[in-house]
């Protein structure tokens, strides 16, 4: 996600001109079954948005991020626009609780913000119990894949840092990581309680629409060997974040999370 803090103005203009419109699911849903989420985003005009960016980077048409209020589960998609401007993605909400919809909108012809985003809430009936966010592990094993990333990190708010990961396979053999939503890995941030959200990318070295921005900070992550990803952090307020680390290593999609304090 490109954010830039220093037009804060055009970013609250963004929010009030356009609109999610007919959001779906309009009511509480069942836990456990596939439930069709769906908008459309209407211009100031009042008319559908239509026109959003192409292209191989991760920085095209619309990011669908759905994330429970206690930052326990996410899921991230990247739905196609039907015709009319409509978005629809079957969701499945695993647990009660309330989740957090944050519509990451890439629009074509947005010449003073790159992107913008639109929230919703939605309710999963039955009684929430919200998981504890636990503490920061150096390294996770997860679906037979190891992660190791860097000692507890000091991280400042709006300075960019570089955390360093190395993902092995279960031979020990550095992973292989396939392009995802154009990118290698994801790594989407979240603030506990408020849920500020920010989201970059790891790209290969010279791919274009990977680089995240924080009034005139900037970061890029990348990755040019198998097994390492160096993911840019920019995180515009202090507190506690979870980052949820997503790539594709040897086509599987892994999502790995942590937890950072940032001061």
């Amino acid at each position: 996600m490109l954010v830039v803090l220093g037009r804060q103005q055009a970013r609250d203009r963004a929010r009030k001109a356009f609109k999610l419109a007919d959001f779906r699911p309009a009511a509480p849903v069942a836990p456990g079954a596939a439930t069709p989420v769906g908008f459309t985003i209407t211009q100031p005009s009042g008319s559908p948005l239509s026109a959003y960016r192409t292209g191989g980077g991760p920085h095209t048409g619309v990011h669908l991020i759905v994330v429970s209020h206690d930052l326990a589960t996410i899921i991230h998609r990247h739905p196609p626009m039907q015709s009319g401007g409509r978005f629809v993605q079957q969701i499945v909400f695993p647990r009660p609780g309330r989740y957090r919809v944050i519509v990451d909108a890439y629009p074509r012809n947005l010449t003073r913000l790159p992107n913008f985003q639109l929230f919703k809430d939605v309710v999963v009936r039955g009684a929430a119990a919200p998981k504890p966010l636990g503490r920061y592990r150096r390294v996770v094993t997860l679906d037979g894949f190891r992660v190791q990333a860097p000692p507890r990190p000091s991280l400042r708010a709006s300075r960019p840092a570089f955390l360093k990961f190395r993902v092995t396979d279960a031979s020990g053999r550095p992973a292989r990581f396939v392009p995802w939503y154009g990118a290698l890995a994801h790594a989407i941030f979240l603030r506990k309680v408020t849920l500020d959200y920010f989201h970059t990318h790891v790209c290969a070295p010279g791919a274009s629409g990977c680089a995240s921005l924080v009034g005139t900070a900037r970061v890029r992550g990348q990755s040019s060997r198998p097994g390492e990803l160096t993911v840019g952090v920019l995180l515009p307020t202090p507190g506690t974040w979870r980052l949820f680390l997503q790539a594709r290593p040897d086509g599987k999609v892994v999502t790995v999370p942590y937890v950072l304090t940032v001061r």
